[in-house]
């Protein structure tokens, strides 16, 4: 996966990228002033933050709308690109807005030490820099969408992902919706509301799924006795956790072993991807042709 970047790149007034007929691979830009780019919608304005991944044959167009402007950016190409587009749902040629960029920066200071250095697989580890590049600007982008939240909701997400986490962590406890919403210190009805907006799952189904998953994990050894697992994964009673395995597993525990060994089951379940969140890269005017490979 070829790559160039630049960071923090400060741009004199008056300059403007203008390449009619794309730059021949992926621009990826976060601007750090206020802007004016084209995009599949016309020229609009972009803040700071905005982010823009334009295609190899995107007409580019963009300058700072007050003075000069300053600019991340990384030229990217390579056969995986449309691949990593699709997986991380990066929209292309038009103005991105995530809800945070603090992660651009770190990640392509330490691509351009791999670039400078070229240690051993430098190649490898550039490639998985731009996964994990995208993989951050999707999950912020899924995180100032997902599921219409209100300021006030959007405002508690990291906190009801902790919550979540330490419920998850504590599998084994008796846990309710009323002690869970005690810990937000929100009532048992609004916490359920808000915890299956966020998670596309109920707070008790949530944990069911996760007590499942770990029961799973436990029976794959085959020498741990089904009352056993029930316990260490949370459950109150066998017959009730027996129950619930042979409804979303698909068999018996004392068979999950045995149809492991067959090939007949799996560690997925019928819920395979409940719980995820909701809602689930100069100098003067550059206007001149040229094959020259211009910074961002």
């Amino acid at each position: 996966m070829a790559a160039d970047l630049g960071v923090g790149w400060a741009h004199v007034p008056g300059y403007t990228v203008e390449r009619p007929y794309g730059l021949g691979m992926y621009l990826f830009v976060c601007f750090h002033s206020p802007m004016q780019v084209r995009t599949t919608e016309g020229v609009v304005p972009a803040e700071p933050g905005d982010c823009v991944l334009f295609d190899p044959s995107f007409p580019q167009w963009y300058r700072g709308r007050e003075a000069g402007f300053v600019d991340d950016w990384l030229h990217v190409d390579g056969p995986a690109m449309p691949e990593v587009i699709r997986l991380y749902h990066i929209p292309v040629n038009t103005v991105m807005r995530p809800r945070g960029t603090e992660f651009v920066r770190p990640i392509l200071e330490a691509m351009n030490r791999e670039l400078r250095r070229r240690e051993p697989l430098w190649r490898d580890s550039i490639c998985l820099m731009v996964h994990s590049l995208f993989l951050q600007l999707g999950r912020q982008l899924v995180r100032q969408t997902a599921a219409q939240l209100t300021p006030a909701e959007a405002a508690r997400v990291d906190e009801f992902r902790n919550l979540r986490m330490h419920v998850h962590e504590r599998m084994r406890q008796p846990w309710r919706v009323a002690e869970m919403a005690g810990l937000a210190h929100l009532s048992p009805s609004r916490f359920a509301v808000l915890y299956t907006k966020l998670f596309e799952v109920s707070p008790m189904e949530d944990l069911i799924h996760a007590r499942l998953h770990r029961a799973r994990a436990l029976l794959t050894d085959g020498g741990i006795p089904v009352s056993d697992v029930a316990q260490r994964a949370g459950f109150g009673s066998v017959c009730h956790f027996s129950r619930l395995f042979r409804k979303h597993v698909g068999c018996a525990p004392r068979d999950y072993h045995r149809r492991l060994l067959a090939g007949e089951a799996s560690m997925s379940d019928t819920q395979s991807g409940r719980g995820l969140p909701a809602a689930t890269r100069q100098h003067g005017s550059v206007s001149r042709r040229s094959r020259k490979r211009e910074p961002g």
